[in-house]
């Protein structure tokens, strides 16, 4: 037996309860099977298509600031969370 492949990997999200813990874990793209929402194993054999190492960092992006539109190493998010701000526009913009 193997370590379960979702205890690292990057998709796994946390579910918080009303206190702000954790109380359960959900996969952003569903788990590899119908066992592993429930699953107290610490070993499996499954693999998975959507797996990303979550020691792994993620590769930059090169994105355009919304107000002057100078280029920008952008490492987390996808893109689609709204405008992005150099340091300079953010704080004329905020001003």
């Amino acid at each position: 037996m193997s370590e379960c492949i979702c205890s690292s990997c990057r998709n796994l999200k946390g579910v918080l309860n009303d206190q702000g813990a954790v109380e359960n874990y959900v996969c952003e793209f569903g788990f590899p099977s119908d066992t592993c929402e429930d699953c107290e194993e610490n070993e499996c054999d499954l693999t998975c298509s959507q797996y990303v190492c979550d020691e792994e960092e993620a590769a930059p992006v090169i994105v355009a600031c919304s107000g002057c539109g100078k280029e920008l190493k952008q490492v987390c998010g996808d893109g689609d969370e709204g405008e992005v701000y150099c340091f300079d526009c953010y704080l004329r913009k905020n001003m």
